[in-house]
């Protein structure tokens, strides 16, 4: 994780069989594991853990894909109906190969994904959208 990650308070941090969820005052990070194939299901398990740290509030979902890995991209489809709350995705990619996967990615998508190189960057644009969501 980066040094700029010490200034946020992680509040909880969730092993699951596709990877890592922590979270934080107002976002989120997931690293997904190696190979894992992420999918609705999985998406619902992180679901279930929304109302413990953000209740009702706008959040922040930051995928650090440290990792290369799987999604069913029509799932996107459903990202509303699964996050109700969710404000902004954003994307750390460390590959050419990921700027392409996001890109067929956001085929799917209304509100596009964000993809930064860093996750300073990642997260200072995610905290300025929920900071545009609040005004």
């Amino acid at each position: 994780m980066s040094n700029f990650l010490e200034q946020y308070s992680c509040k909880a941090r969730h092993n699951f069989e596709f990877g890592i969820v922590r979270f934080y005052e107002d976002f989120l990070i997931t690293e997904l594991k190696e190979g894992a194939c992420f999918n609705i299901n999985d998406a619902y398990k992180i679901s279930k853990l929304i109302p413990d740290y953000f209740q009702d509030r706008p959040f922040g979902y930051i995928s650090n894909r440290i990792n290369s890995y799987a999604v069913t991209p029509t799932d996107y489809l459903k990202i509303k109906e699964v996050f109700p709350t969710i404000n902004s995705l954003a994307a750390v990619i460390h590959s050419s190969m990921q700027k392409s996967v996001i890109e067929i990615e956001n085929s799917f998508l209304e509100n596009q994904i964000l993809d930064f190189d860093n996750l300073e960057d990642a997260i200072k644009w995610t905290k300025l959208k929920l900071k545009e969501k609040n005004n």
